[in-house]
């Protein structure tokens, strides 16, 4: 029983860290390289704090863990909306307005509504997954256009000059990120099924719990940080919104090459996340902000949703 917990403990940190160093390095490559600020920003902070579960994810299903692996990216999203801005939107008020932010809000609404056709089917193959990957190049054609609205434009940026040992230091820590994310990855996969055994539950619970806050920390960590300092808190959202649409249309379409079996109803937390991402886009088209009665409403509904979790049936 403790070894599981151990290994869930220190795969938390391996994540963490490893997420913060494939972060910094790819921002500064990417400055190296004549990058825009927007493009660096746009595809880090969606996928870069996805790596985590990119990770636990594909990682789960290699070792034929499909409960871990849904586990992980459903209630990862169930977090980032539910709990992360649940929080944040009691100690900061949260931005929805802005052309920008609402097209990824509705991109993601629209990926919510496409998890009923994809996780209702009984298995997860490539057919199955076509509409999440659609949504990916709806989402990547989005982040097209914003970096053509900027102002700022890559062919504007001046590259940052650095030495050839700084450059093989950056690329160096980089693959350091991505070892520490492997590692982090087999450790959180190996600890929640030997959690769920141990426990008797099923490992779908334990990685929509405890892996999914594992996964979400380096997200939690930076939205608390935006909100108790008052500083970025207008992208907090986007950023979660990001991590999201990557989670799922990206990591979980992905998966289909492995021609999952369905066996868990979602039902539950494909309408929590439904209703949530509704929510924000009405908030975004009626230019209001995500403040404390929405953000203890949906506290309240992460709560709501554990206890589902808590009380469903080996």
């Amino acid at each position: 029983m403790l070894l599981p917990v151990v290994f869930i403990i220190l795969s938390i940190g391996l994540l963490y860290y490893g997420a913060e160093y494939v972060l910094e390095s790819a921002e500064k490559v990417g400055k190296i390289l004549g990058m825009s600020p927007l493009l660096v920003g746009m595809i880090l902070v969606g996928f870069g704090t996805s790596l985590p579960e990119f990770f636990v994810g594909h990682i789960a299903a290699l070792e034929n863990q499909p409960g871990i692996a849904f586990g992980s990216l459903i209630g990862s999203n169930i977090a980032n909306i539910f709990l992360i801005l649940g929080i944040t939107g009691l100690i900061a008020k949260l931005s929805t307005i802005g052309e920008s932010l609402k097209e990824h809000l509705i991109v993601h609404l629209l990926l919510c509504m496409s998890l009923f056709f994809v996780l209702g089917q009984k298995e997860l193959g490539l057919i199955a997954s076509t509409p999440l990957i659609g949504i990916l190049i709806i989402y990547l054609f989005f982040i097209l256009k914003d970096m053509k609205r900027s102002k700022t434009q890559s062919q504007l940026v001046q590259k940052e000059l650095v030495s050839g040992k700084d450059l093989m230091f950056l690329l160096f820590k980089l693959l350091v990120g991505f070892a520490l994310l492997y590692a982090g990855g087999e450790l959180l996969v190996k600890g929640g099924v030997g959690l769920g055994s141990n426990l008797g539950i099923d490992p779908y619970i334990v990685s929509s719990i405890f892996i999914a806050f594992g996964t979400s920390f380096p997200e939690l960590v930076t939205a608390l940080m935006a909100a108790f300092k008052k500083k970025d808190t207008d992208i907090i959202v986007g950023n979660i919104i990001g991590s999201n649409i990557f989670n799922c249309a990206f990591i979980l379409g992905t998966l289909g090459i492995y021609n999952f079996k369905i066996t868990t109803n979602f039902a539950i937390e494909l309408y929590a996340l439904l209703g949530g991402a509704t929510l924000l886009v009405m908030l975004s088209l009626f230019q209001k902000s995500f403040y404390r009665f929405t953000g203890g409403l949906f506290l309240c509904v992460y709560i709501g949703v554990v206890f589902h979790w808590l009380n469903i049936k080996p």
